[in-house]
C-alpha cells in the first residue's frame, strides 16, 4: 500500500469521525435546547465534582429557578471557554437575577463580572450539566496540546479544504 492511500483513508476517517461529532452536536442541540451542549472540562476548580478531562452534557436551565448549590454553565466575561461552577449566592436586583459562582476548589468567589454587575448576568447563563462522562475528554486535551505544539491550533476552513484537495484532487 503506498503512502497516498493510507493518508487517503486516514482523511476518510478523520471525515467521518467529524461528521458524526456534528450528527451528535445537532442532535444534542435539538434535544436539549442549547446551542452547544458539549463542554470538556479542562482545570481542576470544580474538583472532586469533576476533573479535568470529563465531558459535561450541558442542558437548558431557566434562570429563574436557579438556587445557591446549583452548578451553571456560563459565558466567561473574556470571550473563550465557558466556565462550570457552583452557584455561592443569588442576587436580585428589580427585576434582574445575578448569580455570583465559586469553583468547589476554588478558596473564594469568582470576580466574573463584578466590575460591571452584582455578578453573573442571567443571559449570560448557557445552561447546566446534566450527565458526566468521565475522562473522555482527555482526548481533546491531548489533541489540542499536540496540535499547540506544533503550531496549528486553527487551521481554519481554508486550510482544511486545502488539505480536502490534496487527499482528492479534481479531474482535469
Amino acid at each position: 500500500m503506498d503512502w497516498k492511500h493510507e493518508l487517503r483513508e486516514i482523511g476518510e476517517g478523520i471525515i467521518i469521525a467529524v461528521i458524526l461529532y456534528l450528527i451528535i452536536q445537532a442532535c444534542l442541540m435539538v434535544t436539549l435546547g442549547v446551542e452547544k451542549p458539549l463542554y470538556v472540562v479542562i482545570s481542576g476548580s470544580m474538583e472532586p465534582t469533576y476533573l479535568k478531562g470529563d465531558i459535561l452534557v450541558v442542558g437548558r436551565i431557566d434562570v429563574d429557578k436557579i438556587q445557591e448549590g446549583d452548578i451553571i454553565v456560563f459565558d466567561s466575561p473574556f470571550g473563550g471557554i465557558p466556565i462550570v461552577h457552583r452557584v455561592h449566592e443569588v442576587r436580585t436586583e428589580g427585576e434582574k437575577r445575578y448569580f455570583v459562582t465559586k469553583g468547589d476548589n476554588n478558596p473564594f468567589a469568582d470576580p466574573y463580572y463584578q466590575d460591571s454587575y452584582p455578578g453573573i448576568p442571567a443571559q449570560h447563563v448557557i445552561g447546566k450539566p446534566v450527565i458526566k462522562l468521565p475522562k473522555i475528554g482527555w482526548v481533546q486535551i491531548w489533541l489540542r496540546q499536540l496540535l499547540e505544539k506544533i503550531g496549528v491550533l486553527r487551521i481554519g476552513f481554508h486550510g482544511f479544504v486545502g488539505v480536502m484537495r490534496c487527499l482528492y484532487p479534481q479531474p482535469v
